[in-house]
């Protein structure tokens, strides 16, 4: 998909034919993080990962607020025809949750995706603005290394492709769009009482050994999501779609098959 984005050309890869689901990747990523469950999922859905503002395909400069961030994906959601599914991971989570709040009508289902709903505390806001410190005085490539341990289990650190294909995707992005995520993520709003008033369908995904957002966690948010399904991915921590990418596809594919296809073909209106 071509478009225009704030006077910007964006170029959103995507594959496969079908119900659209798009795909939001998280901090200090892009949308390559996506790319094996990307595969999975095409062969029944139109899939795209987009790369959010600041990096990659998108060519406008990230403004670091979760909210600009939600306005491209809404951008994007409004040049599919529905039924449409939405995935966030982690960062990409946040922004999911924001699209919900303010345009439920345009989607279908969503899937929560290592991530969480409450705001930073004051610990988690200094944690954030040690990082700016962190990327502002010794660049990238300090960020990647510092953030390998805690998107890894250690299974996963052990396997060198693995851990070599996630370094590059974060050497890849530039030190301002690393400081504007970091920015959006620090000052989010707190999404906790949204998740009451969620009328669609959900899914929440959690690698099993995920500590950055851990599986209790994530089985508090399923349980304040009416019907909301919680889905634990074995052997993975916080970067489950890279690390499992099979398991996490064919969960995703079994919730929007039934959310976007089962529904249609039964006659219910898009």
């Amino acid at each position: 998909m071509e478009f225009r984005w704030k006077d910007q050309p964006a170029h959103i890869r995507e594959m496969g034919t079908g119900p659209a689901v798009v795909l939001v990747h998280g901090y200090p990523l892009d949308g390559a993080m996506w790319s094996g469950v990307a595969r999975h999922l095409s062969r029944q859905f139109r899939v795209l990962k987009p790369d959010l503002p600041g990096r990659g395909e998108t060519a406008s400069a990230a403004e670091g607020s979760i909210r600009d961030y939600g306005d491209f994906i809404e951008a994007i959601l409004k040049e599919l025809p529905p039924p449409a599914g939405l995935a966030g991971f982690s960062m990409g989570g946040y922004v999911a949750l924001g699209v919900v709040e303010r345009r439920p009508e345009s989607l279908r289902a969503i899937a929560l995706v290592d991530t969480r709903a409450s705001a930073d505390d004051d610990e988690g806001r200094a944690k954030r603005d040690a990082a700016i410190a962190t990327v502002r005085s010794e660049g990238v490539a300090a960020i990647a290394e510092a953030m390998l341990p805690k998107l890894l289990c250690p299974a996963s650190l052990a396997n060198r492709d693995l851990v070599d294909r996630a370094r590059r995707i974060m050497l890849r992005q530039t030190a301002a769009t690393i400081e504007a995520d970091l920015t959006a993520m620090r000052d989010r709003p707190d999404s906790t009482p949204l998740l009451s008033r969620i009328s669609i369908p959900t899914l929440v995904v959690v690698g099993d050994q995920d500590a950055l957002t851990p599986p209790s966690n994530s089985q508090a948010m399923a349980g304040a999501i009416a019907g909301a399904r919680l889905v634990p991915i074995a052997a993975a921590g916080h970067l489950s779609p890279m690390e499992r990418p099979g398991a996490v596809g064919a969960a995703l594919a079994e919730f929007f098959a039934a959310a976007l296809i089962a529904p249609d073909r039964a006659g219910s209106p898009a």
